[in-house]
């Protein structure tokens, strides 16, 4: 399962959590919690 930190949009701020279009997110929050509806898995 993806979590935010799979997300193409995710800025990490450090382990636990990172920036996701100005809000501070959980690292391991499952994808389909998204606040914005708009993850995007990155390109690897």
């Amino acid at each position: 399962m993806y979590t935010c930190k799979d997300c193409k949009w995710y800025k990490p701020i450090d382990e636990s959590k990172g920036d996701c279009f100005g809000h501070v997110v959980p690292a391991d929050m499952p994808a389909d919690k998204c606040p914005k509806n708009a993850f995007e898995p990155r390109d690897e």
